[in-house]
């Protein structure tokens, strides 16, 4: 089996990658000569470098580590997804971006950064979201939040905004613009619908921008998008919402008039013009968008000592 490490060294801090490096130096032991370290060189490599590593030795069982933020993991996911036969390779990540939303929806996420944890990682079965011709290992965000990861993606480059409050500064900002979404929405196969919201999102894992307890109700393998829309109201009202929405405690009776939760296994969009949206912190603009979920495809690293908060049968 062969562990490969892949350091995204536009992640996070530097000084945390040279620990990590360091760290899988020390505890290789007798793994050694099976681990490799990779410095992706820019945009799009980590799944170039899976492409190319399996190539070299189809038959072999790869371990591959995105060690970065839920962009790299993403990456990775869509390199081994990329794979002619991705049944003997696993993905992991060891977190070192700045919201690393998706470890969020394991116990003891300390140990995703111990090495001779991941070295002893489970392959687990998770669920992916395709994304027109991609694919998504943590969220979808469509409307508010998708313009709020713009705005952050700027902020974090002012050498004013400390990186860990980039998303609040960007909220507040994309706040003052309030931004809906209008589009021709299908959900699983049913007639289109003309549709304003003022934010979705369609989530594998629990988590995004940074510890929003968007999804409360997702799960890693149950088989389902977990939908979340919410009306295109005033910001007053959307005030109201943002402590909740950051707890989770926002599906209740409270705003049932303003947002709605479904599970779905698929949904499409139709826009009035090329839209921003949001896969796993990553932009990409689109006109059209199909989403569906892939019961339980991904064989995910899960470090020892953690499991998945939600654990659900995968359907």
């Amino acid at each position: 089996m062969k562990y490969c490490f892949i350091l995204n060294p536009a992640a996070g801090k530097g000084d945390l990658l040279e620990k990590i490096r360091a760290a899988i130096t020390e505890h290789s032991g007798e793994r050694k000569k099976d681990i490799e370290l990779y410095l992706t060189v820019g945009e799009g490599d980590a799944s170039e470098y899976i492409k190319r590593r399996v190539a070299l030795d189809p038959q072999e069982e790869y371990r591959f580590y995105a060690c970065g933020g839920d962009g790299t993991l993403c990456e990775a996911v869509n390199g081994a997804m990329s794979l002619p036969d991705h049944s003997r390779v696993s993905v992991g990540v060891i977190p070192s971006g700045t919201g690393n939303d998706f470890v969020r929806n394991f116990t003891n996420r300390d140990n995703f950064f111990q090495i001779s944890s991941q070295l002893e990682a489970e392959a687990y079965p998770i669920d992916l979201i395709a994304c027109n011709d991609m694919y998504a290992v943590n969220m979808v965000n469509i409307g508010f939040d998708c313009e709020v990861v713009d705005q952050t993606a700027k902020l974090k480059r002012h050498p004013l905004v400390p990186s860990g409050m980039a998303y609040m500064v960007g909220l507040a900002f994309t706040l003052l613009r309030k931004p809906g979404l209008r589009a021709r929405i299908s959900r699983d196969g049913g007639r289109a619908e003309e549709c304003r919201y003022l934010l979705n999102t369609y989530a594998n894992g629990a988590f995004c921008g940074g510890g929003f307890h968007s999804n409360p109700k997702s799960s890693l393998n149950d088989g389902y998008l977990d939908a979340l829309f919410v009306n295109n109201i005033g910001r007053l009202k959307f005030l109201t919402l943002v402590g909740d929405y950051k707890k989770g405690t926002h599906l209740t009776p409270k705003f049932e008039k303003i947002l709605k939760n479904w599970k779905l296994r698929s949904v499409s969009f139709d826009f009035d013009k090329e839209t921003n949206v949001s896969v796993d912190g990553e932009l990409i603009r689109v006109k059209h968008l199909e989403l569906s979920v892939l019961p339980g495809v991904l064989k995910f690293l899960v470090p020892k000592g953690c499991l998945a908060r939600v654990e659900v049968p995968v359907s």
